[in-house]
């Protein structure tokens, strides 16, 4: 086997978990979360996946609007729409 195609595999493979662990849900993220931590992991590992595992990862909030909200204490934001240049 070609080495370059064992890298571009290995890239591929970890890009692809990195996407699927990024774009899934909280709840399954926790619950893979705490299946892996029963596994013997290093030290690098087991901390993430301890806080990915615990019940308040992610930004401590019911949703990103609640966050907005208690930044900008209640007011209002314009809503600016940039043109396009021409080519």
């Amino acid at each position: 086997m070609n080495t370059q195609f064992l890298v571009v595999g290995l890239l591929v493979s970890g890009c692809s978990l990195y996407a699927l662990w990024t774009l899934m849900p909280a709840a399954a993220r926790r619950v893979i979360a705490q299946g892996l931590l029963r596994l013997p992991l290093g030290l690098r590992l087991k901390a993430p996946l301890q806080r990915a595992a615990s019940t308040s990862s992610g930004c401590d909030c019911s949703g990103c609007d609640k966050v907005v909200d208690k930044q900008r204490n209640g007011e209002t934001q314009p809503i600016r729409f940039h043109a396009r240049t021409k080519r």
